[in-house]
This record gives structure tokens, sequence and C-alpha cells, in this order.
């Protein structure tokens, strides 16, 4: 389990969603990872723990 509780809020404009770590350092962080999303929903990384909240709708369905 992961101490971080850091908790980003997102729009739908900023999918797809995806995670290198908590502090988006693509040198020092996890690999990229990308996360499903539902609308006005969380979502937890497996690697790092940051938690993402989608405010808003998703307009149309993103793969």
């Amino acid at each position: 389990m992961n101490a971080n509780t850091e908790t980003v809020v997102i729009q739908p404009k900023d999918l797809p969603l995806h995670c290198s770590g908590p502090n988006h350092e693509t040198w020092n962080g996890h690999p990229r990872v990308f996360l499903p999303i539902q609308s006005d929903s969380d979502i937890e990384c497996p690697y790092c723990g940051t938690r993402y909240h989608l405010e808003g709708h998703i307009p149309h369905h993103h793969y």
C-alpha cells in the first residue's frame, strides 16, 4: 500500500488519463500507465497511489 494521498482533479479535455509518477518526472517516475476513468469518478494509480478525480461528463468514449 502506498501512502501517497495526492488527488489530482482532471477535466474531460485532459483524457486519455495517464500517470508517470506523483511528481510527473519522466526520468524518476514509474512506467507510464493509462488509467480508465468514468464520468464524475475517481481512480488510483496502481504504481504510486496518486488519486485522480474526473469532474464532468465524458462526451464520447475514449479508448
